[in-house]
Order: C-alpha cells, then structure tokens, then sequence
C-alpha cells in the first residue's frame, strides 16, 4: 500500500520546535443544571534527539497559579488554563509532532473497504475507507464486555504518492454496566497533516465528542493545533 510505505519514509527526527495551542469547551449535566468549562494555553515545544522538551512561559505559569488560588476558594469557578494544561500529554504531543507511527499503529487494526479518487484543495487526492473493530478504540477487554452496539470508520485522504494529508476517525457505541447504567458515545476526530523535512507532523487535531448516561449529558469540543517554528 503507498500509505504504509510513505509513512515509513516519514518517520525521522530531525529537530522540530512549535508552539502548541490547546482549546476545548465541555458542557456537562442535564437542563438548568448544565456546568460548562473551558481550556485555552499556549505552550512551546522542542522535539531532537535529546527528547520532547515542553515550556510553560511565566505568562502561563502566573495564570496557573491564579486560577488554583482562584479554585481553592470556589470549587466551581472555571479554570481554563488549568484545565488545557491537564488536557495536555506527552504521548498526545509526541504523536502530533511525529505522525507517522501513530497512524501506521492505527491501521493494524483496520479492515480495509475501498479506495476512492477525489479533489482535495484543488488537487487530485486518494482516500481511503476503513471499518474499525471495537477493540481499535477500545484497548481494556473488560470495558468492551459492557458495548451491545458498535460501529467505528476511519478514513484517510492521500496524495498521489501515498503522503497523509489528512485523516477522519468515527465512532458511536452504546452499552451498559450492571442493570442500572446506560452509556452511548458519538465521537469523531480529525487529523490534519504535513510534511516537515523528515517527518509526518500532524499539526491540528479537531475533536467533538457526545457522551449520554443514565445520570449526565456530556457535549465536548475542542482541537489542538501546533505553529510550526519554519526558522528552527
């Protein structure tokens, strides 16, 4: 497949510095008792062989400390750097700042159903359609024992030599635990992606995600989105 051996071209490490900017917004509950929150920060990063290196600026770093001073006197206040600062993992930045075996690991699992031609920002693209199996989304085997009713799809767009431009994760999922607790789950993510000298980067992921139980209503959307640092 060309994807597969693009991605293998793509997996280098050359030095890569950006500034990652995270948002989200959440909205939890039922009617007159919804509680929103929200995350925004800006942090920079380093990627070269020494390892992934992340920096909060003083600005932050203040902003932080005001909004913990903030929670310890009202538990229900927003903090919304706080909140993006949480949100943020280094497993997460890793795989935007070298795309190409995150996506390679998520094709393992994938059942491949057709290849389409399309125009893509003016351009001649491929995209490719995939079903996804429960277990590719779901990795812990006594969680999945609670799904009744799955489906997941995957999509990947191509160039005409196999290279990533973008990709689309879909899934919906319904199930119960115990006789008493009801969940389903929409979700979809979308993966945006470019070539940066030797590696795959994935420079903006956008995510929304619908989350209904027996007791809460959970509405979440947000993206992360790297500005690559071109003069590094």
């Amino acid at each position: 497949m060309d994807l597969n051996k693009a991605l293998t071209k793509l997996d280098g490490n050359s030095a890569i510095s950006a500034t990652l900017k995270s948002m989200f917004t959440e909205k939890r509950g039922r009617k007159k008792e919804i509680k929103i929150t929200s995350g925004l920060a800006h942090v920079q990063l380093l990627d070269d062989l020494k390892g992934l290196k992340i920096t909060y600026s003083n600005a932050v770093l203040t902003q932080l400390e005001r909004e913990e001073n903030e929670k310890e006197r009202n538990e229900e206040v927003n903090t919304p750097t706080l909140n993006a600062i949480n949100d943020i993992e280094a497993s997460e930045l890793r795989n935007m700042l070298s795309a190409a075996p995150q996506l390679s690991r998520s094709l393992i699992k994938a059942q491949f159903l057709k290849e389409e031609v399309i125009i893509h920002k003016d351009k001649n693209a491929r995209v490719l359609h995939f079903n996804l199996p429960l277990d590719a989304i779901i990795s812990d085997k006594d969680v999945r024992s609670y799904v009744n009713d799955f489906e997941g799809k995957y999509r990947v767009i191509i160039d005409k030599n196999g290279v990533p431009l973008q990709a689309k994760l879909t899934f919906e999922g319904s199930g119960s635990a115990y006789v008493f607790f009801k969940l389903s789950v929409n979700q979809s993510r979308t993966y945006l992606y470019k070539v940066i000298d030797d590696r795959l980067v994935n420079y903006r992921n956008e995510y929304t995600k619908q989350q209904q139980s027996t007791w809460a209503k959970r509405d979440l959307s947000g993206f992360k989105e790297l500005i690559i640092n071109e003069a590094y």
